[in-house]
């Protein structure tokens, strides 16, 4: 999730939600081009903070620089991809549960995605909802909690090496 934020006169004027990165950027450069840079601002945030501002367009004389590639140097090949969705039935007894009628359990599509959950609402209730899916790319659980959890469910010969990226301290 990015979120764009505009800002005129020094009140926000409009802020807008993009499911990736370079849709994001892209917004923030046109609306670079047309802004004022005495009056307006803007700038793109992540979940982890600031990704990019006005300033980063504009040259030292506050002209917008043409021809830019910064929208995309700012994105790695990783978000680059579009967003993948699911459907889901976050209510089902053994816990969540990907739903599809058939294979592929993901879309890129996203009209695709929404048309197959209204086909499938009609076959199994307006329960199933429509999730995106984002990669995990920071550690998020302890060595000790994962040791203590393998040692709750009897496993006996597990490799930490092979989940070391999702494993902090």
């Amino acid at each position: 999730m990015h979120i764009l934020i505009t800002v005129s006169g020094g009140i926000i004027d409009q802020v807008t939600f993009f499911d990736c990165r370079p849709k994001a950027l892209r917004a923030l450069a046109g609306f670079v081009k047309g802004m004022d840079p005495e009056e307006d601002d803007a700038a793109v945030f992540d979940p982890k903070g600031l990704v990019a501002n006005a300033k980063n367009f504009l040259d030292e004389t506050n002209q917008f620089i043409e021809n830019s590639n910064l929208a995309d140097g700012l994105v790695s090949d990783r978000e680059n991809r579009n967003p993948i969705y699911i459907i889901g039935n976050a209510v089902h007894r053994l816990g969540f549960m990907v739903a599809s009628p058939d294979d592929p359990l993901g879309f890129e599509n996203p009209a695709k995605a929404v048309s197959e959950l209204g086909q499938m609402r009609k076959e199994a209730g307006s329960h199933l909802k429509l999730y995106r899916v984002v990669p995990v790319e920071e550690g998020i659980v302890t060595r000790a909690e994962l040791e203590q959890y393998n040692v709750e469910i009897d496993t006996e010969d597990f490799s930490f090496p092979l989940v070391e990226e999702y494993v902090t301290g």
